[in-house]
């Protein structure tokens, strides 16, 4: 999958931190602009959204608000009812030249985040969801990991709101991408969030980006795929997204869901032995039915 004729992003401060980063001389020229070197961003941050007028503000706001200036947002509109460029415009944030939004008709989440992907110029892509919000210093902490490690993908702690009141939630790290990849089929709580991970864009070609056979978990798919190929996610032990539960976040599906956890449990067990799936799929049953059972509570 290769990016799409981007436009030139102007406007970018230069700074020495992004000089720090190096990078191909190949990328700083898109061939198909005659004559224009294409300033690259570091960071694409990419925001997928369909009707979510008051999160979405609230998300962009809180990119915008960066100490680390070296980056573009992207917004994916995916058939919003009233579209995404009206409610940037009522919210006057139409006219930052960081923003850009590109549309497609209501195909889905996956597709939605492969278009993202397309359009982005950054060498790295962060994920946001519409409803979650990015700390003032999150691309300030992604940058020095990535200039300190050299790595390709990150994912980061998070703190989860929930009726007013702020959790912290820390993350496992694992030793290799195989102990990962058990440790998310396998654990009742992901030991990894999508929304604040950040992945080197060639990277994310050359796996394939998003499955768009995946209405649900298109990111933990991705992530077993890059964890099956040997890539070793970068963990950042620090909170970068505020991680706002309600009523329309889409992990309270947890039975609906299920089939496509078995799907992936057959698609990436790391061993074929008898019973091995059909082990982890009890486990995954009894975890999301019980997940599901503490929602009825709320």
């Amino acid at each position: 999958m290769r990016p799409s004729s981007p436009a030139q992003v102007s406007g970018h401060k230069q700074n020495q931190q992004r000089r720090d980063l190096a990078r191909d001389p190949a990328e700083r020229e898109n061939p198909e602009i005659r004559g224009a070197a294409v300033v690259q961003p570091t960071f694409t941050v990419c925001i997928v959204v369909r009707d979510r007028a008051v999160l979405l503000v609230n998300a962009v706001r809180s990119v915008l608000a960066n100490t680390f200036e070296d980056f573009e947002l992207v917004v994916v509109d995916d058939g919003s009812r009233t579209p995404v460029t009206t409610v940037l415009a009522e919210a006057k944030l139409a006219g930052d030249h960081r923003v850009r939004v590109v549309t497609q008709p209501p195909t889905g989440i996956a597709e939605a985040r492969n278009l993202g992907l397309r359009t982005a110029t950054g060498r790295y892509l962060t994920v946001l969801d519409s409803d979650d919000e990015l700390t003032p210093d999150a691309l300030a902490q992604l940058h020095r990991l990535l200039a300190a490690t050299g790595g390709s993908w990150v994912y980061a702690d998070y703190t989860e709101v929930s009726r007013g009141s702020d959790r912290l939630i820390r993350l496992p790290e694992y030793a290799s991408a195989r102990r990962m990849l058990v440790g998310v089929l396998t654990r009742p709580r992901l030991p990894f969030k999508h929304s604040g991970t950040t992945i080197d864009r060639h990277l994310l070609d050359r796996i394939g980006g998003y499955d768009e056979s995946f209405r649900l978990f298109e990111d933990i798919e991705l992530m077993l795929r890059a964890l099956k190929s040997g890539v070793q996610p970068c963990h950042l032990a620090h909170p970068i997204v505020r991680f706002y539960r309600h009523d329309g976040n889409v992990t309270r599906g947890r039975l609906s869901g299920l089939v496509f956890w078995f799907r992936l449990i057959e698609m990436y067990r790391p061993v074929r032995w008898p019973g091995v799936g059909l082990a982890i799929k009890a486990l995954r049953t009894l975890s999301e039915t019980g997940k599901w059972l503490v929602t009825l509570g709320r």
